[in-house]
């Protein structure tokens, strides 16, 4: 254990930390980084891996030797539409065709961490040419044999409503309520959710909702909401020190028996002068580390 790290209470679930929350470092330098603060888990963002597929398993090998635990994977082709403006650089619009980039990052993560039943997000993307129909019916074609194709391989698929600030700028399902409506419809065991608290907090109800949940989360992102409101689509703060009531989500949460990692996600702004991905990035994490265990110390 890191000397920089503070004991941590014994009741603590797993903290993990996406690499989306230290962006501008590289792979290798988010692995030196985690192991050097103490944080336990990552969430791999693949995008952060090399292009080319040999180099990437090296890195994942490496990743393994850590004694990180991986606790969960953003894929490189995350959604079945492009999800930005850029997201077409590198891969297809053609919803087939990112499917198969899918089963790439299944195959990759399958190899390189074997019977760990690794979970990957899944997201849906802008609706073509706003036709939400379309849409809809995409993911119900697409998304059952992908999670038949990801089962035999071990792995699982969490998909990802988003906040309705997103709609149709990163997902056509921006409510619990759809998101939940397409696990049903999907009907895998293997097909759950991932519960982003930034994206949900807002719905009514959502803390009677969320304890209704059970096994259905795969998978549970931290973060808090801005003062004032978000100033642009990631612009995100850290736990404690924003709106949301984390205390009441975070017991909400353990009352499904939800026990996996806790993710700390953090996206922002590096135009904005207090971004958080212009800070240092220890001291980014060791905040949210800290703004986490006070939550979770208060959870009711």
């Amino acid at each position: 254990m890191s000397a920089h790290r503070e004991k941590m209470p014994d009741d603590l679930p797993l903290f993990s930390v996406s690499q989306y929350t230290t962006y501008p470092l590289s792979f290798e330098q988010d692995v030196a980084l985690y192991q050097e603060i103490g944080v336990m888990g990552i969430e791999v963002c693949e995008e952060k891996l090399a292009d080319d597929p040999g180099k990437a398993r090296e890195q994942l090998a490496e990743l393994a030797d850590s004694g990180l635990e991986v606790t969960s994977v953003q894929p490189r082709v995350l959604s079945l539409f492009p999800h930005n403006d850029t997201d077409t650089n590198k891969v297809p619009e053609d919803p087939e065709a990112r499917v198969a980039g899918y089963r790439r990052t299944i195959d990759l993560f399958s190899q390189c961490f074997p019977d760990q039943e690794i979970a990957l997000v899944a997201g849906g993307g802008k609706a073509p040419a706003y036709n939400f129909h379309i849409a809809h019916q995409t993911a119900r074609k697409l998304y059952p044999p992908l999670a038949d194709y990801a089962a035999e391989r071990g792995v699982r698929i969490m998909f990802e409503p988003l906040s309705p600030i997103l709609m149709n700028a990163f997902s056509f399902i921006c409510t619990l309520d759809e998101a939940l409506q397409l696990i049903e419809d999907v009907n895998r065991d293997n097909f759950g959710l991932a519960l982003d608290i930034w994206h949900v907090w807002r719905e009514p109800h959502i803390a009677e909702r969320i304890a209704q949940l059970g096994e259905q989360i795969f998978g549970v992102h931290i973060c808090d909401w801005p003062i004032g409101e978000p100033r642009g689509l990631q612009d995100r703060v850290l736990p404690g020190e924003g709106m949301i009531d984390l205390p009441a989500l975070l017991g909400a949460i353990e009352r499904t028996g939800y026990s996996g990692a806790y993710c700390l996600e953090i996206f922002s702004d590096e135009n904005l002068p207090d971004s958080l991905w212009r800070a240092d990035p220890a001291q980014v994490i060791e905040k949210g580390r800290q703004g986490f265990l006070q939550a979770w110390q208060q959870r009711h």
